[in-house]
């Protein structure tokens, strides 16, 4: 059976106002806990057939950082439709 899931970037950084929402980092939290999100997939037994990516940055950061811990080694597909403001 297929499963879709769905994961929201980890904490992101607004330090720097002359940035973009879309351009705005990781902040320090950010970049430990997306790895070790993606640890806990891993250990879950969770795979990955496709990621699929907002092209914000702290989406895509998120993203690569996740594949890389679950060992998946496709392509992230980068969707400029997935990025939006509420």
């Amino acid at each position: 059976m297929k499963r879709i899931t769905f994961i929201r970037h980890a904490k992101s950084s607004s330090d720097d106002t002359s940035l973009s929402d879309h351009d705005r980092p990781l902040n320090h939290r950010g970049k430990q806990d997306a790895p070790k999100m993606g640890h806990f997939l891993r250990e879950h037994d969770i795979v990955f057939d496709a990621i699929y990516s907002s092209t914000a940055l702290r989406a895509l950061t998120t993203a690569r950082n996740i594949a890389s811990s679950v060992g998946y080694n496709n392509e992230i597909i980068e969707l400029k439709e997935l990025y939006f403001t509420w």
